[in-house]
């Protein structure tokens, strides 16, 4: 883990002199055109369109950098418990069938987390009503505990809470649809690697006492 925190370090580091000599290039920009346009409004469209660029292209190694730090990291704390982190999702044939919405008008599914205990997909979706669905389907392995969530219109509650909860589910069977606006396995760059992972190990146990 200390390989991969002293990653995260370099590549925050790395991000944030980029992001300084963006801001850099665009004032020099914007000074020149004002200079030669006279015109402060398309002086400032320039120098927003010349920093964003230079940050876009000048980033692209590093973002690509991030996102793989973030797997390994993410598969570094997966490994502890025998789970497995998977690029991949439900289709909406596959999820129609579980008969826990109907009425789908756009569905999105992406991401797996394979736990001995349980299966977590990604979901997004907007039914027919407009009504949006963020959150995750976790799928019970073998669950002793019974449970019945069974107010569909909870799980459309406009959320506020940026962290994972589990105040809002629906259920079928053993299959949950939880509302939340984090993946409980989320890895969040802007902090040291110990606290993610302790966020983590505390979302893990929050789904286990709930529902194993």
């Amino acid at each position: 883990m200390d390989a991969l925190e002293n990653q995260r370090i370099l590549i925050s580091k790395r991000l944030k002199i980029l992001k300084f000599l963006s801001t850099l290039e665009a004032i020099i920009v914007l000074f020149l055109a004002f200079v030669f346009t006279k015109d402060s409004i398309i002086s400032l469209i320039l120098a927003l369109l010349v920093g964003i660029f230079f940050f876009r292209f000048t980033s692209k190694k590093l973002i690509l950098a991030k996102k793989e730090l973030q797997i390994n990291a993410l598969n570094l704390f997966l490994k502890r418990f025998g789970a497995k982190f998977k690029k991949e999702g439900l289709s909406q044939k596959d999820f129609l069938k579980l008969e826990i919405v109907s009425d789908l008008k756009e569905f999105k599914s992406q991401n797996c987390f394979d736990f001995k205990e349980f299966k977590i997909y990604d979901v997004q979706f907007i039914n027919t009503n407009k009504e949006f669905f963020c959150g995750i389907l976790l799928q019970s392995l073998n669950s002793n505990k019974k449970h019945d969530f069974s107010d569909e219109k909870n799980i459309y509650t406009k959320l506020k809470n940026k962290n994972f909860t589990l105040d809002y589910i629906l259920n079928k069977n053993n299959y949950f649809l939880i509302a939340t606006l984090k993946n409980p396995f989320f890895i969040d760059l802007n902090q040291n690697l110990k606290d993610n992972f302790e966020i983590l190990e505390k979302n893990l146990n929050s789904i286990k006492n709930k529902f194993l």
